[in-house]
């Protein structure tokens, strides 16, 4: 059987900074080159005058100028301290344009932090070094308090430095750990991440342009209490709860759709760990909840005795929801 194969879309990636142009220059080399992939891209950096960063709403303008030569375009900028309107306006101008914005607070290497850990450090820069100046060269001693540089490479990536030549390849192997820890990031800074993601640190979804590039699946985090639309049925995780190494978990399962749904052992539903193991569940009986209808579904697993946290995966072909159990 042979391979599927994409057709090749093109896709303009306009960046702020040297290290996001040395992250996807170094993708778009790696797709360039598989028959596989469906992209190609063009990546080009802003140039930054004397030390001083950019104007987020002239390179949206920037954009705009090549967005007609590509299928899709993108801008990538960081938050930086003392341009909140500036921010907005780009980001306003980007949706009114149509053209996607990939945005980062307090800087890129936040994201890169995301592929270890769920950070929540409110980061004050990128790095100490880059306010240096001839006559007052700054060495970092913040240890990684003020700078998320620091931090990233005292906790994960001690090679790490801006424009590393090849930087992608240090970081591939926790693409999904990213995607899902920025997803989560997002669902903590909820409900303002729909209107005022300009304010917020920390705060990343460069996540969805990996995603679009790489084909990964799309990552919605959710707490509990909240419902999401799984294949056409409105989930809700209601409670959880634990004796020993026994757990019970509470969804309420809403069907508004056409046609009744089959609520057993799906596939598609599993728990993992905080250590990633995977843990098989059941349900007392298979229940067929009718179209209008609404109803509780008790799930029940044992885990180990060192499981500390639980995740709830419901997955679909494009995309898949988590939701926390603490």
């Amino acid at each position: 059987m042979s391979k599927q194969r994409f057709i090749k879309k093109s896709v303009y990636i306009l960046t702020e900074g040297q290290t996001e142009e040395a992250y996807f220059a170094r993708i778009g080399e790696i797709i360039g080159n598989d028959t596989e992939c469906k992209y190609t891209v063009t990546v080009e950096v802003r140039e930054i005058v004397d030390g001083s960063k950019t104007d987020p709403v002239q390179m949206v303008k920037e954009a705009k100028k090549n967005k007609s030569s590509y299928d899709e375009t993108w801008v990538v900028f960081d938050k930086d301290r003392e341009r909140d309107i500036l921010n907005e306006n780009a980001i306003a101008l980007a949706n009114k344009s149509k053209i996607k914005i990939a945005f980062s607070s307090i800087s890129f290497e936040h994201w890169l932090i995301l592929h270890f850990e769920k950070c929540t450090h409110p980061f004050d820069r990128s790095d100490c070094e880059s306010r240096s100046m001839a006559a007052a060269p700054i060495v970092c001693i913040c240890n990684g308090t003020t700078c998320a540089s620091t931090y990233l490479k005292q906790n994960y990536s001690p090679t790490f430095y801006k424009a590393k030549s090849k930087l992608y390849d240090d970081f591939q192997g926790q693409n999904e750990v990213a995607i899902e820890n920025a997803a989560w990031l997002r669902n903590r800074q909820s409900p303002y991440t729909d209107t005022n993601v300009h304010l917020l640190n920390p705060y990343t979804d460069v996540d969805k342009l990996l995603v679009e590039l790489l084909n990964f699946k799309q990552v919605f985090y959710f707490s509990i209490g909240d419902a999401f639309n799984f294949e056409g049925i409105d989930i809700t995780l209601q409670s959880h709860h634990r004796v020993g190494n026994k757990v019970s978990v509470t969804l309420t399962i809403n069907n508004q759709s056409a046609i009744a749904f089959p609520m057993n052992a799906l596939q598609q539903f599993s728990f993992r760990d905080n250590l990633n193991l995977l843990f098989p569940y059941t349900i007392a009986a298979t229940q067929l909840i009718q179209p209008g209808s609404s109803q509780n579904v008790v799930i029940t697993l044992n885990v180990n005795a060192n499981s500390q946290t639980l995740t709830f995966k419901a997955e679909m072909t494009d995309k898949y929801f988590l939701v926390d159990l603490i």
